[in-house]
């Protein structure tokens, strides 16, 4: 990647690093294109870790350096890595052993870890396992749980050891499903909880059937005469099958196997057969319209009841806080609450600084002149909705509530403030690339196409600090999807003191106290929403009041560590051979309310 010009920014050269600290000097190889120099120090600081820190920080400084990864020695892990993630926005990674006399060849084992866009590969084993990284510290995340939660995940981790716990889902990346679990394995592995996570076998013409006929069927954003056919059923059998084949050693070995979502759910009965005494677990991330699954005859009762057929042998079902997502079949003494929940320390959340965002920006800037857009103007305030390019996300009302807010601002001669809709692609989404171009046709409009240079519409590549960036630099957060199972870039935004202004539907009241941290409207009313958006705009007040109340009010059950604590309680729970008799009830509560005494004890 080479160095490009945006507007009166000079991006900073993509750089790999690795570093070896011997003999009281720092060495440390730097690889830029195909370009690897190397230098020698003496070490002049008594913290060999700040050393390191300082020096990159120099070679970025002098010579117009972003460095994407770099490998420290092994005598400095985790703290130094965790400081070059948090403080340097540095991907990090221990050394390789046995190479570390060899720099040059550990900066091409690094530079090998990305693509061409200078983007984390992610990387599956052998088996399809999910190789998560390493990038902080259990101290980390103990600054950001309370004293309770914490005693209690570790409590909880220390009576899980010598049992395993398998997850399996469709894709390693893309949406909130695998975001999720990127941060809970690496959550998981600074406990020493033995947990592994594997991604099925992909298969497209599979996927097509599970977005198109499952997902969207399931969450009624689907055309009306689209049915699951029998075709298609024989189609995801033998493709379950396959998989389950593939993955009949994780069965064998897993004590605990938590299936997410549809796309495996066909897994269930081979687990069954190959491990009876493994326990199982099925959650749910979506919105399942459930009155339309529980009436014979509508194209969600024949998705819900196939699926149904093969996660009805799972021991709980678990489900978004939400009754109206569960249909009337699955047996209340199954159905356990949690939420969706977002990683403090991730990509999409950790403090970045100034220096920092403003690179972010003018990459946003460059996707956007990729796709024959104009970067965005600086000087104004933008207006966001972060979100997979989807039917259930609502996007031509957040263009026609945008269209309507202009009309009021430009009335009374207010600065007009653009939009921005952004989101990621995963693997199993086929909706992606439609949707993005139903998109582009609409700005083309008559009705869009005066104003159509202010919409920056951009599918991004996964790296998650430019969302990040996005949500922290934006002067609302829109999420007006019109079906949601439980939107955690609510959580995100508020976590960043962003007001936000969503439609009334699945999850996202549960997240937003309406007229405290944002706004609730109903489904279709584009007017309000842009009667919303002019009073958050305008009134510097009411703004500063919601802004404040994001931050200080933001949920932090919807974080990493309850999540960790809801797993380990229920496959503890299901193991020692528990009566769950779910009805509805949240797991954290029951985790809590069981652990008590013990967490009181571990604070003291």
């Amino acid at each position: 990647m080479t160095q490009v010009s945006i507007g009166s920014d000079l991006m900073p050269h993509p750089t790999y690093a690795s570093i070896e600290v011997k003999n009281d000097q720092i060495s440390i190889a730097a690889a830029q294109n195909e370009t690897i120099t190397t230098s020698t120090d003496d070490l002049l600081h008594d913290d060999p870790e700040t050393a390191i820190i300082t020096r990159l920080r120099q070679e970025a400084q002098q010579h117009n350096l972003k460095f994407i990864g770099a490998s420290v020695p092994q005598q400095y892990y985790p703290t130094l890595l965790s400081r070059l993630w948090l403080q340097e926005d540095i991907v990090p990674f221990a050394n390789t052993p046995g190479h570390d006399h060899d720099l040059a060849e550990q900066v091409r084992a690094i530079r090998s870890r990305f693509d061409e866009e200078d983007r984390a590969r992610v990387e599956l084993g052998p088996d399809r396992e999910v190789l998560v990284s390493e990038l902080v510290t259990l101290e980390d995340y103990q600054q950001d749980a309370s004293a309770e939660d914490f005693a209690l995940v570790q409590t909880l981790a220390q009576e899980f050891a010598g049992k395993r716990l398998a997850i399996i889902n469709a894709t390693p990346q893309g949406g909130g499903v695998a975001l999720m679990r990127h941060a809970l394995i690496r959550l998981f592995k600074l406990l020493g909880v033995d947990a592994h996570w594997y991604v099925l076998i992909p298969d497209q013409d599979v996927f097509n059937i599970t977005k198109a006929k499952f997902h969207n069927v399931l969450q009624a954003v689907a055309h009306p005469d689209t049915v699951l056919t029998h075709d298609d059923m024989q189609l995801y059998d033998a493709w379950s099958a396959r998989n389950a084949a593939f993955f009949e050693p994780v069965f064998k070995q897993a004590d605990v196997i938590l299936i997410d979502d549809p796309q495996p759910a066909g897994l269930i009965p081979f687990i069954k057969q190959a491990n009876p005494g493994a326990k199982i677990i099925f959650r749910s991330h979506i919105q399942v319209v459930a009155y339309l699954a529980d009436q014979p005859g509508t194209p969600q009762s024949v998705t819900w009841n196939f699926i149904w057929d093969k996660a009805q042998h799972a021991d709980l079902f678990i489900g978004h806080p939400m009754k109206m997502f569960i249909p009337a079949c699955v047996p209340v003494e199954k159905i356990l609450y949690m939420p969706a929940t977002t990683d403090p320390l991730d990509g999409l959340n950790k403090p970045l600084s100034e220096e920092q965002m403003s690179v972010y920006m003018q990459l946003f800037d460059d996707i956007l002149a990729e796709a024959g857009q104009t970067p965005l103007d600086k000087e104004r305030p933008y207006i966001v909705q972060i979100a997979r390019f989807d039917p259930s996300k609502g996007i031509p009302d957040v263009l026609e509530s945008y269209r309507k807010l202009r009309d009021m601002l430009e009335r009374q001669g207010h600065t007009l403030p653009q939009l921005i809709i952004a989101g990621n692609s995963s693997i199993d989404d086929p909706d992606g690339v439609p949707i993005f171009n139903l998109i582009r046709t609409m700005l083309e409009s008559e009705l869009y196409a005066p104003f159509a240079h202010d919409i920056k519409v951009a599918r991004l590549p996964h790296r998650d600090q430019i969302l990040n960036v996005l949500l922290r630099k934006s002067a609302v957060v829109l999420q007006l999807s019109i079906k949601e199972g439980f939107e955690i870039k609510v959580t995100e935004a508020l976590m960043k003191g962003k007001p936000v202004l969503a439609y009334r539907v699945g999850g996202i009241p549960l997240q937003i106290q309406e007229n405290v941290n944002g706004f609730l409207v109903e489904v279709g009313a584009t007017t309000e929403v842009a009667e919303r958006l002019f009073t958050l705009l305008t009134d510097k007040d009411v703004y500063a009041a919601m802004s404040k109340a994001a931050s200080d009010l933001a949920n932090p059950d919807y974080l990493t560590i309850p999540n960790a604590i809801c797993w380990l309680y229920l496959s503890l729970q299901l193991l020692r051979g528990v009566e769950m008799n779910g009805q509805y009830q949240w797991v954290k509560a029951l985790a809590t309310q069981d652990y008590q005494g013990a967490q009181e004890e571990a604070i003291a």
